[in-house]
């Protein structure tokens, strides 16, 4: 005999909500193989340069899309990097994203159980929130939205979240 155990609660708990506003989202889309010389340039130059979050995807035309969050304040630097970078023979196409904010929340037994995501996801898209980029570990939740949403994207999630 087995006994299987599931943990559940009404309302899924959370640590709360952090809100980042003020950020700069970058989508730089490039073949493998160009990753290396990119991460090299910004491994050797990046001047004091903190990103606030990095999501590598991989697409189904063989190109990867990588998406990094800054401060707006390092939008001279990145920019002029990423300038550099081409000058050094890294082809990528490169979009950047002002007035951005990144809403990111954890909580407990997340990696217990699935459709934390989907449900803060499926619950901003309801309301007609514009989701940027979004991405999720097993403990965390992160969410990019224009800065304007990004206090009623917290209250929207609070709403289906328990917060402290």
């Amino acid at each position: 005999m087995e006994t299987v155990a599931v943990y559940s609660e009404n309302k899924v708990k959370t640590y709360g909500f952090r809100i980042e506003g003020e950020l700069v989202l970058y989508r730089l889309t490039m073949a493998p193989h160009e990753m290396d010389g990119l991460g090299s340039l910004f491994y050797n130059e990046t001047n004091g340069i903190r990103f606030t979050w990095v999501l590598v995807q991989k697409r189904a035309s063989e190109r990867l899309e990588i998406y990094l969050l800054v401060n707006q304040l390092w939008l001279p630097s990145v920019s002029a990097l990423l300038e550099r970078s081409r000058a050094d023979g890294i082809a990528f196409q490169r979009q950047a994203t002002s007035g951005v904010a990144l809403i990111s929340f954890h909580g407990p037994h997340f990696g217990d159980r699935y459709g934390i995501a989907d449900t803060a996801l499926v619950t901003l898209d309801n309301r007609n929130v514009p989701i940027l980029v979004s991405g999720c570990s097993s403990a965390s939740v992160y969410i990019v939205v224009p800065d304007r949403h990004a206090k009623e994207t917290a209250d929207i999630l609070a709403e289906v979240f328990e917060t402290p």
